[in-house]
């Protein structure tokens, strides 16, 4: 899954005789029969066909690693110009890309957040009351426009709320100016509402409900500012034959200047207008929180442990 491998012969095996010079005898020191001594020619014909395959090899191996790490644009955008602007694979956590938890949580309880084998693990327990747990790029970097897929495990259970989405980040660095607008947009000629909390939901999921998709566009999600929310609530339900939870899938977004449309394991499932707060920079949040969900908080059936378990994250862009 994380890598290519390649089989190429390093020696010949063709069968063909190696030509040498005579050389004289000489005397085993060791004792023994006579050993020919072979002159530098005698050599330079199996050295330059060794070497010739070493850098045959050297070569297809670079090659392969190199597709292997840098994947191809994905169905929804092949052929249309899109280059990959971010990717993570999780062999690691990078705290340098990654913070633990959005601005106004708490740090997250101990091994709630963690690698293993190339999977990010977010993880509320029951034991540490269900806290809600996720990681944001906010203080790395933002996005605007392109194709967002993550391909993502999350646990069945009354009470899970897995999700993979963005948020404004002029909205989530306003700390000066709270409750009022971020004056960014005042300050460069923008419309104000480039600066409200524009929320793009690539996914979401209800543990109660382990059928179904859910992808939102909020207008402004906080209701701040004096501007109520909007959102594409009419659309933005789409029940699925398979269970979600039995396997990993791809869940993504394409967002243009005009719309978003939504899509599972690369299948487009619906599409919404963009609103005027739409096109501005917005971080990324993978998350799983074990309440507040709008099918209900856990209960005696909900497993001790809920899960999100992330393969990769990509950003496709033109």
């Amino acid at each position: 899954m994380r890598g290519a491998s390649a089989n190429t012969p390093l020696a010949d095996a063709t069968g063909e005789k190696i030509p040498y010079t005579r050389g004289k005898d000489f005397v085993n020191p060791l004792g023994g029969v006579p050993t020919r001594r072979y002159s530098p020619a005698d050599l330079s014909w199996p050295l330059l066909k060794l070497a010739a395959a070493l850098f045959a090899f050297a070569a297809f191996s670079g090659a392969a690693t190199a597709s292997a790490a840098t994947p191809s644009p994905p169905g929804p955008i092949a052929g249309q110009g899109y280059s990959l602007a971010f990717g993570d694979n999780f062999n690691h956590f990078r705290k340098h890309v990654w913070t633990r938890k959005l601005w106004y949580d708490d740090p997250p309880p101990q091994h709630a957040v963690y690698t293993r084998k190339g999977v990010l693990h977010l993880v509320s327990r029951r034991g540490q009351g269900y806290k809600g747990i996720n990681v944001t790029t906010l203080k790395s970097r933002s996005f605007r426009r392109g194709y967002f897929e993550a391909r993502m495990r999350w646990t069945k259970g009354q009470g899970a709320w897995p999700a993979f989405w963005l948020l404004s980040t002029r909205h989530a660095k306003n700390s000066s100016a709270w409750p009022d607008v971020n004056p960014y947009c005042a300050n460069h000629g923008l419309d104000n509402a480039l600066c409200y909390s524009s929320e793009l939901d690539v996914f979401e999921g209800q543990g109660a409900e382990p059928r179904v998709f859910y992808g939102t566009l909020h207008r402004n999600s906080c209701g701040c500012y004096d501007v109520e929310d909007d959102a594409n609530y009419n659309n933005n339900y789409h029940p699925q034959r398979k269970n979600l939870t039995k396997h990993f899938h791809r869940y993504g977004a394409l967002w243009t200047g005009s719309k978003v449309t939504w899509y599972l394991d690369g299948k487009k499932l619906m599409s919404t207008s963009t609103y005027n707060s739409t096109d501005q920079p917005m971080f990324l949040i993978l998350q799983m929180l074990g309440q507040g969900g709008w099918t209900g908080d856990p209960d005696s059936s909900t497993p001790n442990a809920l899960h999100t378990r992330v393969d990769w994250v990509r950003v496709w862009r033109q």
